[in-house]
């Protein structure tokens, strides 16, 4: 268990999806590459577990909507989530913003953010609502210094984390996916 976890360390450091100014930067492996790593560390956990954060979502100042270049990644996991080995899976999307403003309004911009992700996930790629939760943490959880505009850039964002029981996706791992 420890050799697999060895190249989970490595790999979690910059496991995320990033807008980097006006211009999309991935960094990363995709949606589906990132949990085959988490499920393979789990393969034996038996029972839900805590997949990763597999998605950070950037917005602009006060933005709600996502921009489009995240729709891709957002598609391909939705598609990843929805098939049969993985339907125990289950998504929670935090949103925060930088320290500008308003506690009370940042809290606000925050759930909406989320909300509206949600939303997104479910009518524009068919995930079952129930399988979602939103939540808005505002301004706390900062990941960067919210003195610079660079860093209030990254404070703006939705994590998209993942939990579930990997023991039906992992039935069918090749030996090389299993060492990944």
């Amino acid at each position: 268990m420890k050799q697999r976890c060895a190249p989970l360390l490595a790999v979690m450091a910059g496991l995320v999806l990033v807008l980097a100014g006006s211009g999309f930067a991935r960094i990363g492996p995709s949606p589906l590459e990132f949990l085959k790593v988490w499920e393979g560390a789990h393969r034996d956990a038996g029972g839900e577990v805590y997949l990763g954060k597999v998605i950070t979502v950037r917005y602009e100042p006060y933005a709600v909507k996502p921009p489009e270049a995240y729709h891709p990644y957002l598609l391909e996991l939705t598609d990843v989530i929805k098939t049969p080995l993985r339907s125990s899976y289950r998504l929670v999307l935090k949103g925060y913003t930088d320290s500008s403003g308003d506690r009370e309004a940042n809290l606000r911009i925050s759930r909406k953010r989320a909300e509206t992700l949600k939303r997104i996930l479910i009518d524009r790629y068919y995930m079952d609502g129930n399988r979602i939760t939103a939540e808005g943490y505002g301004p706390a959880d900062p990941v960067a210094s919210n003195e610079t505009a660079s860093g209030r850039e990254l404070n703006r964002r939705v994590e998209i984390h993942v939990y579930g029981d990997p023991t039906q996706a992992v039935r069918f791992m090749s030996p090389e996916e299993e060492g990944q």
